[in-house]
């Protein structure tokens, strides 16, 4: 519990108006509670006493008439403040674990899958909710309810027959709440399967073409089919737990009943209690039940929430190896950019993937880069992006290392277009627009006409309000890359990196994006990686990358008189034409 609270202080601190009103409802729905079973035993005696007037009548009627509606009305405040609580909690939780991950770099990333953190937030984040906004009324009412019903059967009724039947619920209950606690680790394991299966889900949801295209319906289905089955049984056995755990509180509960009776009827002979005294007595037994019960569940409850906030709280506690500086400055352009020795390994590899790369990218240049494939052309250009942090090495930008620089700032100086094409379910203007939101529409008309997709916009049916699939799975692979390529250009970057991304077009679309890229982009930098040579051969430097390491440099007139693997590749590029 006190991990709980330490977890969600800082919202009870700023909420503390709330939960100070939540807590008196519930203060007074507890004490009101107690008060018909009382009236019931006053109106006994005064029947069997013979004392019943009208006046007394007409006057435990109308407190049991008003009992009712005085409760339902503090019942209904609270479920309200405690509901509008319980989703501002869930809202602002939520909010901080988005912000959190959309600050977590690269690595971050191998590390957890998709499925484990949408897991986290969403069923680690239900139950933690569940429990802090349970709590106070697990323990305030519950606990409170029990106490003032001891204190009253006590005082008013019998201390003695309170002692004798009250005493086996705590002991007893306590014996079984220890024996629970054990359950917690199946509670864990559930989780993690959970987290299993969610990813599996989304993997089947996302590769639904690919399966499809494979004839793998069945294959996929027998796989997800094991995992939900997987699921099911961790949680059957939770289930199977709790069916053989919450009977032993009836047999408790039962015994403090048997116990009530049996010596209640003895001190009724004795004329130590009175008959409606008894009945209050009984009633009392039975108003613990329900809080008893839900206190047990409250600690169901509150094992899983502790499960549930390691879990967040790894997530929460993970820093970023790549973050800004207190000192970090501000960037709005660039003169130069030189690899020095710079050797990049991914942080799961065993092996680094570039290797001593040295170079120098001035501004206004158009550098090409080509290789055999795997040979590190993709690592290389995106330390530009500061996804992870250099192994060894150092980037200069303008003389100073970039870990000096605002990270925003870089990549803003970047507009990365990469091999792999992610599109939203949004309109063409609208994913463009990603790139840019406050772009002007004149800014949109050039960045579509720069990647040449104003021709595509006639056989869209609604041009540019098109709405692009999940995916983009309404659009052909030659749209989707000219699509990210104006995402790319309507930010105006000083740099323009095309990573493999003109692979899906023809020649003649090839060399009007290359041509607009001349007209409109004069004095800015950009980056072409390729496997075709058509496209990089006005290019001012060629670097081919082999292995990881830059094997050649120059322009395209240059490498083709060198014997080397870009003679023998444009060769047989030339053969195949």
């Amino acid at each position: 519990m006190k991990k709980i609270i330490k977890h969600i202080g800082w919202f009870i601190k700023a909420e503390w108006k709330q939960y100070t009103i939540m807590f008196i409802l519930l203060i007074g729905i507890s004490i009101i509670s107690l008060v018909p079973a009382k009236l019931l035993g006053e109106a006994i005696d005064t029947i069997v006493s013979s004392r019943l007037t009208a006046s007394t009548l007409y006057l435990l009627a109308g407190l049991l008439l008003l009992i009712p509606i005085v409760r339902y009305s503090m019942s209904f405040l609270y479920n309200y403040m405690v509901t509008k609580e319980a989703q501002k909690l869930a809202y602002k939780m939520r909010q901080n674990y988005l912000k959190h991950l959309f600050n977590m770099d690269s690595k971050f990333y191998e590390m957890y899958e998709k499925g484990d953190l949408i897991s986290r937030v969403t069923s680690d984040l239900e139950a933690i909710t569940m429990a802090a906004t349970s709590l106070l009324e697990g323990i305030v009412f519950n606990v409170g309810l029990i106490i003032f019903a001891i204190i009253v059967m006590g005082t008013t009724i019998s201390w003695k027959l309170t002692l004798i039947s009250i005493t086996i619920m705590p002991i007893g209950i306590s014996i079984l709440n220890i024996i629970r606690s054990k359950k917690r680790k199946y509670i864990k394991i559930h989780r993690e399967i959970y987290a299993d299966m969610t990813e599996k889900v989304l993997e089947s949801v996302e590769g639904q073409k690919t399966i499809r295209a494979y004839v793998q319906e069945e294959n996929d289905l027998k796989r997800q089919s094991d995992a939900v089955n997987k699921d099911i049984e961790s949680w059957r056995y939770i289930v199977r737990y709790e069916n053989w755990f919450n009977p032993m509180f009836e047999i408790i509960y039962g015994i403090a009943y048997i116990l009530a009776f049996s010596f209640g009827t003895f001190f009724i002979i004795q004329q130590d209690m009175t008959l409606g005294g008894l009945i209050t007595f009984v009633a009392y037994i039975g108003q613990l039940y329900g809080p008893i019960t839900s206190i047990s569940g409250i600690f169901t409850q509150i094992n899983n929430a502790h499960i549930s906030i390691d879990r967040f709280e790894e997530i929460m506690r993970q820093t970023s190896e790549v973050h800004d500086e207190v000192d970090s400055l501000k960037i709005l352009g660039f003169n130069e950019i030189t690899f020095k020795d710079v050797t990049f390994k991914y942080p799961f590899d065993k092996n680094p993937v570039i290797k001593n790369i040295n170079m120098t990218i001035r501004k206004g240049e158009t550098i090409g880069i080509v290789g055999p494939t795997g040979a590190g052309k993709s690592t290389l250009i995106r330390q530009l992006l500061r996804e992870f942090n250099v192994t060894k090495g150092t980037i200069l930008v303008d003389n100073l290392p970039i870990e000096s620089y605002k990270i925003e700032d870089i990549r803003n100086l970047v507009g990365y277009v990469p091999q792999s094409h992610m599109l939203f379910r949004r309109s063409v203007d609208e994913n463009i627009m990603i790139g840019k939101p406050n772009a002007t529409s004149q800014m949109l008309d050039k960045a579509v006409k720069i990647a040449d997709f104003e021709k595509d916009l006639m056989f869209l049916h609604d041009g540019l309000h098109t709405l692009v699939g999940e995916s983009g799975v309404s659009l052909s692979g030659g749209q989707k890359q000219r699509l990210s390529i104006a995402r790319a250009l309507i930010k105006e970057p000083e740099i323009l990196i095309l990573d493999d991304s003109l692979s899906a077009v023809d020649a003649k679309t090839e060399d009007n994006i290359i041509n607009h890229l001349k007209e409109f982009r004069q004095g800015k930098t950009n980056i072409i990686v390729t496997h075709r040579f058509s496209a990089i051969h006005e290019a001012d430097m060629i670097l081919v990358l082999e292995s990881g390491k830059i094997t050649q440099c120059g322009t395209h007139q240059e490498l083709i008189r060198q014997d080397g693997w870009y003679k023998t590749q444009f060769i047989e590029q030339m053969t195949m034409r």
